[in-house]
Formats: C-alpha cells, sequence, structure tokens
C-alpha cells in the first residue's frame, strides 16, 4: 500500500451513514459478542434463594381458603404463584383501571406495602355477601363503588391479619393503618424504578369467578429480612475439651487393652449342619494363604499366614479397613 492509500479513508461517508443507522434502528446484537442484560436478574435470583417464602406462601393460601369461607361465605380455592420482583414503573400499567388498592406500613419493613383488590373480584364479592349468589355479578364500568371499597378494606384486614399469624414464626409483622385509594396515584407517586416483591394469589370459586389479587412489599425491605426467608443452618455443637483433660485422654488412650481376633478362614454351612455339630465334628478349611485381623468386629488389617520362631503367625501387608 503507497502512502497515499494510507491518508485515504477506509469507508466513504455513505457507507457510515448507512451503519449508523443500522445501530440505530437495529438494537439486537447477533454476532455472539454482545447480548442484552436484564437488570432486574439479579434480584429474582435474590427471591429464588428466600426458600422458606415458597412454604408460607402456601400455607397462606389455606388460610385464606378459610377465611373466604367463613366472613364471605365462598368456598374459594386459592393458589400462590412464584413471587415476583416488579418495578413501580411496570406495576402501574398492569393494574386493572378498576381496583381498590389499600396502601399501609409492615413494620419492620420500611416504605409502603400494597394490597391490590381487582375491581371484578369486589363486585363478586359484594353480589355474594349481600345474596345475589343466584344471580350473575354485574360488569361494572368506571371507578369501584363504595360498598366495593368498604369490603376491600375488610378483606385487606383479614388478609394482612392472617399473613402475620402464617409468617410469625419466622418474620414478626406488625400492620399499620389502612388508606384506601380506587386509583394508583399513590403508586404513581413512587419513585418508577422503586422495587416491589409481588405475591399473587388466584382465586377459584367454582365456575362463578377466577381472578386474583396481589400484596406489594417493598424489596430492600424484604432484602434486609432476607436470612429469616432462608433454611435455618443447624450448626455443630461444639465440644469443649478442657486443656488438662485432654492430655490426660491423649495418654491414657494408648493403654486400653483391645483385643485382636485373627481370621484365617470362613465357612459357609447351612442351619441344619451347625444344628449337628458336636464335640468330635472335623470341620475341614482349605490351607490359608491370608489372615483378616478384627478388632471388636472390625477389620484392621491383612497379612500373609504363616510361621514364625516355630510358630502360627501373621505378617501385616496393608492396613486397608473392611467392612
Amino acid at each position: 500500500m503507497s502512502e497515499a492509500d494510507d491518508n485515504q479513508p477506509v469507508l466513504s461517508e455513505e457507507e457510515i451513514e448507512a451503519l449508523v443507522d443500522h445501530a440505530v434502528t437495529d438494537n439486537v446484537f447477533d454476532d455472539g459478542h454482545f447480548k442484552s442484560h436484564d437488570f432486574g436478574a439479579g434480584e429474582a435470583l435474590t427471591l429464588s434463594k428466600w426458600s422458606e417464602l415458597d412454604g408460607l406462601l402456601r400455607a397462606h393460601a389455606e388460610v385464606l381458603q378459610g377465611v373466604l369461607l367463613r366472613n364471605f361465605g365462598q368456598e374459594a380455592t386459592v393458589e400462590p404463584f412464584a413471587p415476583l420482583f416488579a418495578r413501580v414503573g411496570d406495576l402501574i400499567p398492569a393494574i386493572s383501571d378498576r381496583v381498590a388498592l389499600i396502601t399501609t406500613e409492615i413494620k419492620p419493613l420500611e416504605g409502603e406495602s400494597h394490597l391490590e383488590v381487582p375491581g371484578d373480584f369486589l363486585s363478586f364479592l359484594v353480589n355474594q355477601y349481600f345474596g345475589g349468589s343466584t344471580v350473575a355479578s354485574p360488569k361494572l364500568a368506571g371507578k369501584v363503588t363504595p360498598s366495593e371499597q368498604r369490603l376491600s378494606e375488610q378483606l385487606a384486614k383479614d388478609v394482612l391479619r392472617t399473613l402475620v399469624e402464617v409468617w410469625s414464626d419466622r418474620l414478626v409483622l406488625e400492620p399499620g393503618d389502612l388508606y384506601v385509594d380506587i386509583t394508583t396515584d399513590r403508586l404513581s407517586l413512587l419513585p418508577a424504578d422503586m422495587g416491589y416483591v409481588v405475591l399473587t394469589y388466584s382465586v377459584t370459586c367454582s365456575s362463578d369467578y377466577q381472578g386474583e389479587f396481589r400484596v406489594l412489599l417493598p424489596y430492600d425491605s424484604m432484602a434486609l429480612q432476607a436470612q429469616r426467608l432462608m433454611p435455618t443452618r443447624r450448626d455443630e455443637p461444639e465440644v469443649v475439651v478442657e486443656p488438662e483433660w485432654e492430655a490426660r485422654l491423649q495418654s491414657a488412650v494408648p493403654e486400653i487393652d483391645v483385643e485382636i481376633c485373627g481370621v484365617v478362614s470362613l465357612l459357609e454351612t447351612s442351619l441344619r449342619n451347625l444344628l449337628a455339630f458336636k464335640v468330635g465334628t472335623v470341620i475341614p478349611i482349605s490351607e490359608p494363604q491370608t489372615a483378616q485381623l478384627n478388632v471388636e468386629g472390625r477389620g484392621i488389617a491383612r497379612g500373609k499366614y504363616g510361621a514364625h520362631d516355630s510358630h502360627r503367625a501373621v505378617q501385616i501387608t496393608d492396613f486397608s479397613r473392611s467392612k
């Protein structure tokens, strides 16, 4: 390449513009060197470590079935979903326009917690509660009604009360005053990137209703209680030996007498033959080549069977233990 070529641009202006347009319009990197990164994956991984939370949610769902039957006369099946992490900016668009949003502070969690109850669930409960079980729940538009608001507050009290009871062995919770809103304005006041632990419960009342409601707990505060939501570690008891006793034990143990048994042959026979044994019975055995040394029935060594100084003897060949 000549010096003149060195001063020439590698790409023309048209080629550079084409590359820039491609980079702006196509944001997918598929060359094997770049990948999109989910910045919420870290929180999801953290949630997966809170393995005790799954059991708490299942127990709470079972208790809620009894609450719906006693307080609202509904035989319902309540099932929990796996807990999720979500940010306020993603939560608000997913909330129905007809909703009761009950807000409270639950100590020791810092920040506001919320119970999101969809309007269609409240309409169903109101219809059933006031004797309309034989009539299908009306499909209402607009904001939730005053009757639905009052019922949502009662439902929130029951949900939080049972949550406190079920979680008491792991985390002592103390809900504060309840604030009932019929919009998401309270959530809108929070930073869009604020994270929540989302606990979702599905509710099925035979063929009459199927839906869900959610409890939102502040993620950062829950993370501070992470150890309480993980399996309890059982520490091995520490054996403390006084120094003088340890020295005396070490000096005394080698002097303990033990009995060594040398096994030169094994014989299998039937129980009938064993019962026929008597004084004078001859038991043929093959000439042994090796012997097993046992202490208290446990093998400690093996050796060659032979003679030494005119006595039968065993010469140890290894200390491989046998079971």
